[in-house]
């Protein structure tokens, strides 16, 4: 078996990816789309409140972009496309994968109080799509 690729799947075509690999993988460890910005705490406090609002608005417009993006182009190539076949790991071994990726989260979260705040997010919404289960969740 040749490779197996786990990104946006328009993602993995535009870069070739596609090109060299046979197989994307449709697992998903968080589920969702978890774009992120990122300010320096002591720039952005010294910002005009107008800045940061306008900040925020392109914030939210980007995250509106990308789930459109998502859904309208990759589950097109996703249906459509013919360079890459998608393939699943069986749940009870993908559980695995999920359990190591809380470690790994677990030891970022120790790298600083800001790191473990955003680890702490990942794993409340990680919680509440597994208790949501499918369509939600598919593990």
């Amino acid at each position: 078996m040749k490779e197996i690729w786990q990104e946006a799947y328009d993602e993995v075509k535009g870069v070739g990816w596609a090109d060299v690999t046979n197989y994307f993988l449709t697992n998903n460890i968080s589920g969702a789309w978890c774009g992120s910005f990122f300010a320096n705490t002591e720039r952005w406090n010294a910002l005009p409140d107008h800045l940061k609002v306008l900040f925020n608005m392109m914030m939210d417009s980007s995250h509106y972009y990308r789930q459109h993006w998502y859904w309208g182009g990759e589950a097109k190539l996703r249906t459509t496309g013919t360079k890459m076949q998608l393939t699943t790991i069986p749940d009870e071994e993908w559980r695995q994968v999920e359990l190591e990726a809380y470690k790994f989260w677990d030891e970022v979260a120790e790298t600083s109080p800001r790191a473990k705040r955003v680890v702490e997010i990942f794993k409340e919404y990680a919680g509440v799509m597994e208790k949501a289960g499918k369509p939600y969740r598919y593990s």
